[in-house]
């Protein structure tokens, strides 16, 4: 009886130590633990997607993870991460923290961002022995924020695009795609009358563009024809008024003469001879205005050659 009380009593004894010496291990482990980590408080705005155990990142190292998620007891509507990290990890007074997600995976983590070199190492509030973190929003996070508001707007997209959709107005669709089909048949049909008549528009402005040019090249021809017959015919009349200003001078001369001797001779002359003088006087001054016509004349051809076929002479006494 008394060996079965001792082996109970060494039994006992071993369990105590084997406890005690695995508690130790623990202590000692703990406080080796806290030596070389460092407690970071990190809040949040609204809705996050973070776990326990999520791995916490220095500008993309890992360098702890996560203890703890829970409401914000300050504020309901924020939430507060606990995070144990690297001692060595330089936080500082404007560092800043967010949730990324890794890769294509889906996993969420902490990314703490580094701050200025010119800031000191971040401390714990006033009557608080934790340092917090001041976070930053980032799109996922705000996509999470408003994903209610989304899907009510999603909602109200599906519910339009319901009433759009509806059986009378696809029928009214239909009924205009219709219409349309027809305007566009008819509008095809008078297009091509309408480019029908603009092309015997056009093979009527050639044919008159061709006659045109045919009556232009007979007049051409015509109007050369008329020049040389017509400068034929001003060289005739100029031989002809040059023979006729010299039988003009002539006649003027003798008349001139003629005159002289009259006046020379009036007292012998009698009254018929008188009228024989009288009537020599008249055709002289008769031959002087034939001779001043056919001077225009002349003038005409020379001037305007053309004239004397196709228009009407201007009167003597305007051309000069």
């Amino acid at each position: 009886m008394e060996t079965r009380a001792n082996y109970a009593l060494i039994g006992a004894f071993v369990l105590i130590a084997a406890a005690a010496v695995l508690g130790f291990v623990l202590w000692l482990g703990a406080t080796q633990l806290n030596r070389d980590s460092a407690t970071y408080d990190i809040v949040f705005q609204g809705p996050v997607t973070l776990e326990e155990g999520a791995s916490v990142r220095y500008i993309g190292i890992k360098v702890g993870e996560v203890e703890s998620v829970r409401v914000d007891r300050r504020d309901a509507s924020k939430v507060r991460a606990r995070v144990r990290i690297d001692r060595s990890t330089p936080v500082k007074e404007d560092s800043t923290a967010s949730i990324d997600i890794a890769g294509i995976t889906g996993v969420t983590f902490v990314q703490i961002n580094a701050g200025s070199e010119e800031a000191g190492p971040l401390q714990p509030p006033p009557y608080q022995d934790i340092p917090v973190i001041r976070s930053v929003p980032t799109p996922l996070s705000e996509l999470f924020a408003s994903g209610s508001e989304i899907a009510g707007r999603a909602g109200q997209v599906l519910d339009q695009s319901t009433k759009l959709l509806s059986d009378e107005n696809i029928a009214q669709l239909g009924s205009l795609i219709e219409n349309a089909d027809s305007i566009l048949a008819t509008v095809a049909v008078e297009d091509e009358q309408i480019l029908r008549e603009v092309r015997q528009t056009l093979q009527s402005l050639q044919r008159a563009g061709d006659d045109l040019s045919i009556a232009a090249n007979a007049t051409t021809q015509i109007a050369q024809s008329s020049e040389a017959e017509i400068a034929a015919i001003s060289a005739d009349l100029r031989l002809v008024l040059a023979d006729l200003r010299t039988a003009t001078a002539s006649a003027n001369s003798g008349f001139e003469e003629g005159e002289a001797a009259l006046a020379s001779a009036k007292e012998l002359i009698d009254g018929p001879t008188m009228a024989a003088m009288n009537e020599t006087r008249a055709a002289a001054q008769d031959l002087r205005v034939l001779i001043a016509r056919l001077d225009r004349i002349a003038r005409d051809l020379e001037t305007n050659p053309q004239g004397l076929v196709v228009g009407t002479p201007r009167p003597y006494e305007e051309a000069r």
